[in-house]
């Protein structure tokens, strides 16, 4: 894949230690054999939950601490194992977690982390000692949620949880700690704060106008849509798996926020990718946002530059998101042409994952020249 979203013809792809190189040392066991697959830079997941492993946080809370660690530990592997190198998680990991993965303590993405969601219940009083807290506990990000959710009464979804005073403090503390603000927000006012006092992104962002959308596009602010998530809460309900939401209420969502992203794109907003997974059959099918960016309209080249470029500028990583000399060598091989939506429907295309120059992840093809030592690749 180039720099563009499409791809070469057929090149080989060098590996010195981790970085991408001109050459590389050509040995029977250093060679990935690629030939008729697709290498794509290592993706970037900026909204996931890796610490969740149920969908609903009662459940979560009744595990032991045994029982999470060992839930976290493969969802950590699975979504490595996926493609996803880097990720921002949106809520629940701990900054001793991220140091745990760059320390090569645990295996998977490279994490940043926000520790904490700052919710409606914090408004007011509470309110800058959250944000502080979060701070002060290793956050590099403000995670704001800022309007209500699926399960949230008929006509609530886009009243916002805080004021624009509450905003600007969470924008001023972030800036002084050297973190970004990500914001949870449907629509309405909250999306109005978010771009007005310099919000890093919008995640989901369901009832985005166009007016608020050609606003966005001047400030430099990413749009991290999470289509995929919706989708499956309707799949939940119309296998009866989740009670008390309207079918019909799902389905409209689903069909708006395939118009704001659209809309956003359209008015030149900055999409990056983010699942906003929470349990374990989730966890390691990350990719599948890549379709839902395709299906939902946007060119192929452009859906993958959100899940690898856009992603890589959004967490201020200088040093991925791109195959090229030099850089951190972060990349997917895949048996399926990613121009294809329907390549990122399951796990299944992923056949490498290589993470700072080590072949991390690998399903042998029926070719008899693949090897599990790479350093190159063609």
């Amino acid at each position: 894949m180039d720099d563009n979203g499409a791809f070469s013809e057929p090149r080989d792809v060098a590996i010195a230690n981790d970085r991408f190189a001109e050459t590389a040392q050509d040995t029977s066991d250093s060679v990935l054999d690629g030939d008729g697959l697709w290498l794509i830079p290592g993706v970037y997941d900026a909204h996931t939950h890796i610490t969740w492993n149920d969908f609903h946080q009662h459940d979560r809370e009744a595990r032991t601490e045994s029982e999470r660690a060992s839930q976290t530990a493969h969802a950590l592997a699975a979504t490595l194992r996926a493609g996803v190198t880097s990720a921002r998680d949106g809520g629940g990991a701990t900054a001793r977690l991220r140091e745990s993965i760059a320390a090569r303590d645990v295996a998977g993405p490279r994490l940043q982390v926000s520790v904490d969601m700052i919710t409606a219940d914090k408004s007011g009083a509470p309110f800058q000692s959250a944000v502080l807290g979060a701070l002060d506990a290793g956050a590099q990000w403000v995670k704001l949620v800022a309007t209500v959710g699926i399960g949230a009464p008929e006509g609530s979804e886009i009243a916002s949880n805080f004021t624009e005073a509450e905003f600007r403090f969470a924008a001023d503390a972030a800036g002084r700690y050297g973190a970004g603000v990500m914001v949870h927000a449907w629509g309405g006012a909250a999306i109005d704060y978010s771009i007005e006092y310099g919000a890093t992104s919008l995640e989901h962002g369901i009832y985005l106008t166009r007016e608020q959308a050609t606003k966005a596009a001047g400030t430099g602010i990413t749009f991290v849509p999470t289509l995929t998530i919706y989708q499956l809460l309707l799949d939940l309900v119309d296998r009866g798996e989740l009670d008390g939401i309207s079918r019909e209420r799902v389905a409209g969502v689903v069909a708006d926020h395939g118009r704001a992203v659209r809309g956003a794109f359209e008015a030149g907003v900055t999409l990056a990718l983010g699942s906003d997974y929470g349990t374990v059959e989730q966890h390691g099918t990350n990719l599948r946002e890549i379709e839902s960016l395709m299906l939902a309209g946007i060119p192929a080249p452009d859906a993958l530059i959100a899940a690898t470029r856009n992603g890589a500028l959004l967490l201020g990583d200088a040093d991925g998101g791109r195959i090229a000399t030099g850089l951190r060598a972060d990349a997917v091989l895949l048996d399926r042409d990613p121009t294809d939506p329907a390549t990122f429907h399951t796990a299944h295309s992923v056949i490498a994952v290589v993470q700072n120059g080590e072949l991390v992840h690998h399903r042998p093809t029926a070719s008899p020249h693949n090897t599990p030592g790479a350093s190159h690749a063609s």
